[in-house]
């Protein structure tokens, strides 16, 4: 425990890091109780407000961050950066692609909650924390928030679309990576260690000690291949989100089958 408690830090799996995790569950069910009774005025408005959290989240990264080296190291190409940028569109729109595709995405910014080495060594209680923290944790609770509350329902005709668009995504991160780790090692441009800087955006080049993408690394240990490993899963996932859906279908054709049969 440090003498100062303004200086705790948030740890890896530390105590406060799985208080956080604990929270960060809380919320989303409790702001689900708080709007269950709302309008869909109410609901929609505050919904939106918590999601211009991650945009600003990025924006903030970009200027504090990014100018005094490189904007190109914190340009909106990860899973979590394309769910804070999207997911406003979908609480403004409804749209079904959207609301049935980023609940894949908000696994992203959970993901980083949990897998937080990065970030470990911030104050709970500092500015970059709470806005790393609330933007993500408002990040992976939106989407299912927009369904607990009525706005989206999921559809089995979107997880083919899903899939294919999420492989897209992460082939088109996959190519920046190579188009700006070329030309930052062409113009030499280095961090304050004097390191030349490369970036890994979607984690396609490697897993920066992920241990999740490390399992998918040991699988297959080449760039960009080793995560289609993780493109079944979000097959996968889609179905679950789904399930109810596609049992309610066999349902119905078994019953016109058997009444058919009957007649």
């Amino acid at each position: 425990m440090p003498n100062n408690l303004l200086e705790l830090k948030w740890g890896s799996f530390t105590p406060t890091h799985l208080i956080s995790l604990f929270i960060a569950v809380l919320i989303p069910i409790g702001i689900h109780f708080l709007l269950r009774n709302r309008s869909e005025r109410t609901q929609i408005t505050v919904l939106f407000i918590m999601s211009l959290l991650g945009p600003i989240a990025l924006a903030y990264d970009i200027i504090v961050w990014g100018i005094p080296s490189t904007p190109l190291q914190y340009l909106p190409l990860h899973m979590c950066s394309y769910n804070a940028l999207l997911t406003p569109v979908l609480v403004l729109t409804k749209n079904r692609f959207l609301g049935n595709l980023i609940p894949l995405f908000s696994v992203g910014a959970a993901i980083a909650l949990v897998f937080n080495s990065i970030q470990a060594e911030y104050s709970i209680f500092s500015f970059v924390f709470l806005l790393y923290y609330l933007s993500h944790t408002f990040g992976a609770s939106i989407p299912f928030l927009m369904f607990s509350l009525g706005h989206i329902k999921t559809h089995p005709k979107y997880i083919l679309p899903s899939t294919a668009a999420t492989l897209g995504i992460y082939t088109l991160s996959h190519f920046a990576n190579l188009a700006i780790n070329a030309y930052l090692e062409s113009a030499g441009i280095v961090d304050y260690l004097g390191e030349l800087i490369q970036v890994n955006y979607m984690f396609s080049i490697h897993p920066q000690g992920n241990p999740l993408l490390s399992l998918f690394w040991s699988i297959i240990p080449h760039s960009y291949f080793y995560m289609l490993v993780a493109i079944p899963i979000a097959a996968i996932y889609f179905v679950m989100m789904n399930l109810s859906h596609i049992i309610k279908a066999v349902r119905q054709r078994r019953m016109a089958k058997s009444e058919d049969f009957s007649t």
